[in-house]
């Protein structure tokens, strides 16, 4: 048993270690051993305390470029600008993010990435064009409004052809309605002043409702020919979208102060069409917000159709409260708009988004050779098992025979071959629907994952992922239905209806539960998040009329065949189970094993979370699929060295624990959920974190699904090899 509890100690520690160098990869920085070079200098406390405050100035300024503090002082050695610096990485990390390619690199479009197969729309001078509006968003809430149930202008009635798509089955699920003509319109070319578009009466009601969704950050999304419209910041970041208004904080009097933002100033970026002479495309589309009271009877004061309108501290309008509840107060919206040529290309013209992002390329390459390091550590353990321990066990116990091996009381994994296949006490049926499901949810991400190698998959088109894994495992119910009534006759079960039917309402069923019941609380709050009736009749329609009937073939053509044949006999009285090692009758052995294939992927769901709740673009889908496969790889290395060492141990009861050894990454995924809530969101109310945690408690379980899958039918073929060589009389 020595070397069994060398190696458990050996993987507690792997995933203790592997699991801290995710949480904190960050070394002793060139910052503190500055400062304990001057302290062994001997400089005097002053020199020390400015030496603080200069590197503290540095970094932030470092860090306002994004940039290292070393990479600031060797600029600033050569007489750069702050400005220079920016400009200098921003176009830096853009190249990087454009290279394509494992071996060779080439480079290519952001476009071409996020839109494959998409071609530019040419327009002429003096056509005209509406901009689009999406629902109102806000990273705190996670609950997007519909635009028109806000106080604002009507869409005006248009001749202009419907641009935008239809919404597919991933975003009709997720709750993303149709986009929707805006009361925006343009003219190719025709700049023009500030223009009246409505006016609106706000009442008691209205101005708190509009004082809330500021402050709680909602942001309208308006996109033209496409392309988002977005806020540039004076630091250089974009952000997509506009927001409703702005908070004024005085810390002074310890008041905040709420102003809407009822004019926009649109710049529309254009370039000629070289191929089509006197068209045009759109390469641009900015957005400066700005609030002004406008005065409703001498609306010529502040509103001129010959200027633009910009901020002002006099003319803000600020958002107050009424004292007379049937009081109004008229808020009047307005825009104007400026063409300019630009020499941005059209393929290019989705770089602007990625300025200002730091280059990840470099951590996402760590987290594909953490998750390498790991699976190679583990194949190396499973290389000992099978070639050393194994090979000389087997070459012993056949050379000695049972009898010999009894008479010398010799103990482990060979002394148990009566019992290692004899079906789990607790639930065969749960464990094989378990398994069933988990299957086919591996052939639907997988398949999907591949999918995204192609251009058949959209990485700006978020719900199309969602749409694709719903489809596929709906269409892959058979493979489900199969694998579980192969486990469950093996098990010895009869009543293969009953299984079939668990097999195939169990994941579906429960996630249709979680949706529906948190689609009844966004309907009373009136988000436009909630899914239609007809999408969620259309989800039932495949879940019964295709996915369940595929289930039942599975498990009719499963149970047609003979039971799985198992190398030994079963004993009819169950072996006793001798007291097992503290680091292994643990349920924490468990828990700490899914550590492993979560340690593998923790750099990568971060990104994925970011881009799922923060609103950001994923596009590396290669790098998701690898990571995917990994975790497969791990949960099947760690499965089979965590059964060994239970075998060696004369413990037979495997069938559950190689289940949930690595389902347990569920836990893992959930509680990395909340770190990522405190830490990195700032959701306010009770509402959106019921959201979350439910979509979590959702990714979460399909996780843990795939990889107890994947283990469970690892681990039974790893039994299956190693007790066929035993020669059994």
């Amino acid at each position: 048993m020595k070397f069994q509890s060398i190696l458990a100690i050996a993987l507690v520690a792997l995933n203790a270690s592997s699991m801290a160098e995710a949480a904190n990869p960050l070394k002793r920085s060139a910052v503190a051993r500055e400062i304990m070079a001057a302290k062994r200098r001997g400089d005097s406390k002053e020199s020390l305390m400015k030496l603080k405050e200069q590197l503290r100035d540095e970094i932030r300024v470092a860090k306002a470029a994004g940039v290292s503090h070393e990479t600031l002082r060797k600029a600033q050695a050569r007489g750069a600008t702050l400005n220079d610096i920016k400009a200098k990485v921003n176009l830096s990390n853009l190249n990087k993010k454009k290279k394509r390619g494992i071996f060779k690199k080439k480079e290519v479009t952001i476009s071409s990435i996020l839109f494959p197969g998409v071609s530019p729309v040419d327009y002429t001078e003096g056509e005209s064009m509406v901009a689009l509006v999406d629902v109102v968003t806000s990273q705190k809430t996670q609950l997007p409004i519909d635009y028109y149930r806000l106080p604002v202008c009507e869409p005006r009635e248009t001749t202009e052809k419907f641009r935008g798509k239809r919404k597919n089955l991933g975003e009709r699920l997720a709750g993303k309605s149709q986009l929707k003509h805006s009361p925006y319109s343009f003219t190719v070319k025709q700049d023009h002043g500030c223009k009246v578009l409505c006016e609106r009466q706000f009442d008691r009601k209205t101005l708190k409702k509009m004082r809330k969704l500021i402050q709680r950050e909602y942001t309208v999304n308006l996109s033209l020919d496409g392309l988002p419209a977005h806020v540039q910041k004076s630091s250089g970041a974009v952000i997509r979208g506009y927001p409703l208004g702005s908070k004024l904080i005085n810390e002074v009097l310890q008041k905040t102060d709420f102003v809407l933002h009822n004019h926009l100033r649109f710049t529309v970026l254009y370039n000629n069409d070289d191929s089509a002479p006197g068209s045009f495309r759109i390469v641009g589309y900015n957005v400066h917000p700005v609030s002004i009271n406008h005065d409703s009877k001498n609306i010529e004061a502040t509103c001129n159709a010959n200027d633009r309108v910009k901020n002002a501290e006099e003319t803000l309008l600020m958002i107050k409260q009424l004292d007379d509840k049937g009081q109004t107060t008229p808020i009047t919206y307005s825009y104007d708009v400026q063409w300019m040529e630009a020499e941005t290309v059209w393929s290019d013209r989705w770089d602007i988004f990625l300025l200002g992002n730091p280059d990840d390329s470099s951590a996402h390459h760590m987290s594909i050779l953490n998750s390498i390091m790991i699976v190679v550590f583990l194949a190396s353990c499973t290389i000992v098992i099978l070639v050393k321990a194994l090979r000389k066990d087997l070459a012993v116990y056949n050379e000695l025979g049972i009898d010999a091996m009894d008479d010398e009381e010799e103990s482990g994994w060979k002394m148990i071959h009566g019992d290692v296949f004899r079906p789990p006490s607790t639930s065969p049926m749960g464990l094989s629907v378990l398994v069933g499901s988990g299957a086919q949810i591996a052939v639907s991400i997988l398949g999907t994952l591949l999918l995204s190698l192609t251009n058949l998959l959209t990485p700006s088109m978020k719900g199309q992922a969602l749409g694709n894994i719903v489809l596929l495992y709906v269409f892959s119910g058979s493979i489900g239905g199969y694998i579980s009534a192969r486990i469950f006759k093996l098990y010895g079960g009869k009543n293969w209806k009953l299984n079939t039917l668990c097999t195939a309402a169990f994941f579906p069923g429960t996630i249709m539960a979680l949706f529906l019941a948190l689609n009844v609380f966004l309907a009373f709050y009136g988000s436009a998040k909630t899914v239609s009736l007809f999408t969620i009749i259309l989800a039932g329609i495949l879940w019964v009329c295709v996915a369940s009937p595929l289930v039942f073939v599975g498990s009719f053509i499963g149970f047609k065949r003979d039971a799985i044949e198992v190398p030994t006999r079963t004993n009819q009285i169950a072996r006793v189970v001798p007291e097992q090692h503290s680091l292994l009758s643990s349920k924490l052995a468990s828990i700490a094993a899914g550590g492993l294939p979560f340690s593998c992927a923790v750099i990568e769901i971060y990104f994925l979370m970011g881009a799922i709740w923060l609103h950001q673009y994923y596009y590396l889908m290669g790098y998701l699929l690898t990571i995917a496969v990994l975790i497969g790889v791990t949960s099947q290395l760690i499965s089979i060295i965590m059964c060994y060492l239970r075998l060696a141990g004369e413990d037979h009861r495997w069938w559950w624990k190689a289940f949930t050894d690595t389902a347990s990454i569920s836990i893992w995924l959930f509680g990395y959920s909340l770190w990522f809530l405190v830490c990195r969101l700032n959701l306010v109310g009770f509402l959106p974190v019921v959201v979350y945690f439910t979509y979590m408690a959702m990714m979460s379980l399909a996780l843990g699904l795939y990889c107890g899958s994947i283990s469970f039918m690892t681990v039974f073929w790893f039994n299956k090899r190693i007790y066929s060589a035993i020669k059994i009389d």
